[in-house]
């Protein structure tokens, strides 16, 4: 496994991880429906060529002899959420790894490696019902902050944010 900064050339890549990974993210239930109009408005090859030519994202891969098994997105100025420990501090928007590379350790090595450069506080929201993300990312160092809502379609959802404290 490679992990290195994104190329354009990785937007269909990025999407396919991303179409095939975005409901893990999300409580049970929510109508399919919802689930493919989130993807289609914001994680097909078209938007993230956008979010790869945005200096606003930092994007990384993980590839596995040139096929994109999971990417990060770090954005350095998110919008506000009414939480003073997580407002003005990079948050890490995105962190997926193919299923069929859970627990080989490839999501530790790129929430490390995309993490590795920001020495300050960080933040992240997850689903407050994907109990796996929250242990996966409290034994990285996240701790609970507070509270937000997140669109999924016309389904709201809540979803927890979490902060990480310089190391």
């Amino acid at each position: 496994m490679n992990k290195r900064k994104a190329l354009l050339a990785d937007a269909q890549g990025i999407s396919i991880v991303a179409a095939r990974t975005f409901a893990l993210a999300c409580p049970a239930g929510p109508p399919d429906i919802e689930l493919q109009k989130y993807i289609d408005e914001n994680l097909t090859p078209s938007s993230l060529r956008n979010a790869l030519s945005d200096r606003n994202f930092d994007i990384h891969v993980l590839d596995e002899m040139g096929t994109v098994i999971g990417f990060s997105v770090v954005t350095p100025a998110p919008e506000a959420l009414n939480l003073p420990l997580a407002d003005g501090v990079p948050e890490l928007m995105r962190c997926y790894v193919l299923p069929t590379h859970h627990g080989t350790g490839a999501a530790q090595r790129l929430l490390s490696a995309s993490l590795a450069e920001l020495h300050t506080r960080v933040r992240l929201t997850v689903n407050d019902q994907n109990t796996w993300a929250i242990r996966f990312y409290s034994r990285s160092g996240f701790s609970p902050v507070g509270e937000t809502l997140f669109k999924c379609g016309d389904d709201i959802h809540r979803d927890l944010v979490m902060i990480r404290m310089p190391i």
